[in-house]
């Protein structure tokens, strides 16, 4: 038997607690809610009650639940609502439908839906337009690149690898030698560094190649090793600075002198220190350049000047090339820094902007992997030169040329290996000097 709670009563006059009903009667309170129901509740059926037990206003207790409203609640169709009287089986004047739930959160789901496929889509298609655009800045000529793969070996994989750094000077009236058999085209590479990067790590150890460091070219003959740019191009200088240092060589770039105001003015200038005052006539412009001593921003020109000093590092025990090169560590230290220092969201319009000013094998994925690697701070960087104490080759026709010194090197090169900061190297103790001297 139902039991049920206290009601009124329709008229609101009387009430009953408890009232029982003949389950028999009102056996269509309790079917399934989308069992088929009667073709209605007609008031003469809703009176079927057993009237000795119960008065005669007694009828049907109504669900409230089932009650839309408190007007339909008072009104007297709503006594004929039953459970189950709703939905696809609902029949009668007062049949309802069942609402549809979760209409709105469906809707919700596939606007956001279509959102995020629009932006992975928009993404894919800026990845494919920025990689094109990089790749097709930073690759060398066609006939370059199958040079200079035929001298570099594959780089390891999550391991520090080594990467040669060109600064060719090719303007016009930028040579640095009045020596005819060393002017060529204006092509030597003025700047040779090997790079060892250690992306897992955040280290980069910077080794001058002194351009005086002297190398048998192909032909036999001992040239300075810069030259090796000016017969081979970068291959032939990749091949060469391998053999020198005996480093694997998995990567090169190569900047031109003339270039380095451009890429400086594009970073808003760079801050290094300048350790003595350096008076500099630009190649290009024949405007005289000066430099006061101390921490300033440099910007593009000024730059240029910077690390193309020489004549001012003259005092007893400098080596000019030595001093020079320095200046140029601190300046690709400088550069470096400023391109990291940027929000990681920027470096890939910064990447694409100085990408026309430098050649390089590497690829848009491979630089921006770099640059996201190295991004957020905590990058370490050593610098150190090779050997620069030398004499002037009477030999090979009067030039000038670093002692050679394989065991110099291979000292310098266990501790960058090692991934040690560079110490001083007794250079001197193992030079080779020769007999001519």
């Amino acid at each position: 038997m139902a039991k049920r709670g206290r009601h009124s009563a329709s008229n609101g006059k009387d009430s009953f607690i408890g009232s029982q009903v003949r389950e028999s009667d009102i056996s269509y309170a309790r079917q399934p809610r989308h069992a088929k129901q009667p073709d209605a509740y007609e008031p003469e059926q809703a009176k079927r009650v057993d009237r000795a037990i119960e008065p005669e206003f007694a009828k049907p207790v109504l669900d409230r639940a089932s009650v839309p409203s408190p007007a339909l609640a008072r009104s007297p169709e709503s006594q004929y609502y039953g459970r189950g009287n709703y939905g696809s089986n609902a029949t009668g004047p007062n049949a309802r439908a069942v609402p549809r739930r979760g209409g709105t959160g469906k809707r919700v789901a596939l606007v956001i839906g279509f959102f995020v496929i629009g932006v992975i889509i928009a993404l894919s298609a800026y990845a494919l337009w920025f990689s094109t655009m990089l790749n097709n800045a930073l690759a060398p000529s066609s006939e370059t690149l199958k040079a200079v793969d035929q001298q570099l070996v594959a780089a390891p994989v999550n391991q520090p690898f080594y990467m040669l750094l060109l600064g060719s000077d090719s303007r016009e009236g930028s040579g640095t030698s009045t020596s005819v058999t060393e002017q060529g085209d204006q092509q030597r590479s003025d700047v040779i560094m090997l790079a060892r990067i250690d992306a897992p790590n955040k280290q980069v150890t910077l080794v001058t190649v002194p351009r005086d460091t002297p190398y048998t070219m192909p032909d036999g003959s001992v040239q300075k090793i810069n030259e090796t740019y000016n017969v081979g191009g970068a291959a032939l200088t990749i091949k060469a600075v391998s053999e020198v240092t005996g480093a694997p060589i998995s990567h090169y770039a190569n900047v031109h002198i003339s270039e380095l105001e451009a890429i400086v003015d594009s970073l808003g200038g760079i801050e290094v220190h300048v350790d003595r005052q350096l008076t500099v006539k630009d190649a290009l412009t024949g405007e005289t350049i000066v430099l006061s001593e101390g921490t300033q921003t440099l910007n593009g020109q000024q730059a240029q000047a910077f690390v193309r000093a020489r004549h001012e590092y003259n005092k007893k025990g400098e080596s000019q090339d030595g001093s020079r090169q320095s200046n140029v560590r601190t300046f690709t230290q400088a550069v470096v820094k400023k391109v990291l220092d940027r929000p990681v969201t920027e470096l890939p319009g910064t990447i694409l902007n100085l990408a026309q000013y430098v050649e390089t094998d590497l690829t848009a994925a491979d630089l921006v992997s770099l640059g996201v690697s190295f991004a957020g701070g905590g990058l370490k960087m050593y610098s150190c030169t090779g050997p620069t104490e030398g004499y002037t080759a009477e030999e090979y026709g009067g030039i000038w040329l670093c002692y050679p010194n394989p065991e110099g090197w291979a000292e310098l090169m266990r501790q960058v290996d090692a991934g040690l900061e560079p110490k001083s190297i007794d250079y001197e103790s193992t030079q080779i000097v020769p007999n001519t001297v």
